[in-house]
Parts: C-alpha cells; sequence; structure tokens
C-alpha cells in the first residue's frame, strides 16, 4: 500500500491534482506511522505544503492543509500537537468550502479541546471546555436546522462530555 501511495503522489504531482495529493499524503503518513517507518516525510511535505500556501497567500490551500494534519493528529491522539495547531490555524471554517470538510474540522476540533481540557487545569481547563462548548454549540445548531449528517458526532462528542463529567 504505501509503495502504492508514494506513487501516486508522484503522478498526482506530475497532474497538478494538488487537493487529490494532500488527501493521498495524509494516507501516506498514516500507513507510515502504523507500520513505524519515517513518518516525518509526510509532516515534512505538509509543511512545505504550508509554507507555499502561506507565501502565496492562498487561505484554502492552508485551511486544508491544516485540516490533512488535525485529521493525523487525532488519528494518533497527538493532542498536544493537535490543540496547538487549532489554536495556529485560526478558524478554518471560513475557507473551507466545501460542507464536508468544514463539518469534520468543526468535529475534531470540538473533540481536540475536549481532550486537551481533560489534560489541562486551573484556567487552562475552563478556557479549552469554553472553546469545547462553543464548537459543539455550532454542530448542534446545524443538526438543529436540519443537517442529518452531523447527528453521530454530536453522539461522540456527547459522550466524550460524559466521561469528563462536565
Amino acid at each position: 500500500i504505501q509503495k502504492e501511495l508514494e506513487a501516486t503522489v508522484q503522478v498526482m504531482t506530475q497532474l497538478k491534482q494538488d487537493m487529490t495529493k494532500l488527501q493521498i499524503i495524509a494516507h501516506l503518513t498514516r500507513v507510515k506511522k502504523l507500520r513505524g517507518i519515517d513518518a516525518e516525510a509526510g509532516d515534512k511535505i505538509l509543511d512545505s505544503m504550508l509554507a507555499t500556501a502561506a507565501s502565496n497567500r492562498d487561505s484554502f490551500l492552508s485551511a486544508t492543509v491544516n485540516s490533512m494534519k488535525l485529521e493525523v493528529f487525532v488519528f494518533y491522539q497527538e493532542w498536544n500537537d493537535a490543540i496547538d495547531l487549532v489554536r495556529k490555524a485560526g478558524n478554518v471554517r471560513q475557507f473551507l468550502t466545501a460542507s464536508f470538510a468544514s463539518v469534520r474540522y468543526t468535529f475534531l476540533e470540538a473533540l481536540t479541546y475536549l481532550k486537551a481540557a481533560q489534560s489541562a487545569s486551573g484556567w487552562k481547563k475552563r478556557q479549552m471546555k469554553k472553546c469545547a462548548h462553543q464548537t459543539i454549540h455550532l454542530i448542534r445548531g446545524w443538526a438543529k436546522h436540519g443537517n442529518v449528517n452531523v447527528v453521530h458526532y454530536l453522539y461522540i462528542l456527547d459522550a466524550e462530555l460524559a466521561v469528563s463529567g462536565w
């Protein structure tokens, strides 16, 4: 699988299919981390794409790369890296035009805040809880207005809230 993904990255580069290439790089990074192989290479590629997006002032590409990086951090439960990314990235939702990507990022953001609050203490814990509740409130609003695709996200977040005892 790894070799096929690496070959696909090269093909997508030649075809200038940046969004597809990003998705494949995220999968490749997961595969390498699972196998214990040089996972830093995938991170470096994403970081270089993020730098390119910043130099070109391409907010969409930057938001997409940050979304992919957050996906990988959550997958491996690297909550400190995930919370740093969420804080640094800012409001990514305004640049993700596809509703799925925006909703998925919002869910991962809420989950990241919840997990960060579980390990924090004092005012930082209160701050993380507040951010988590604001993000969950946003998702609840989407569900209330008829978006049935977010209901399962709410179940997961409600379960995390119950485990936390909040």
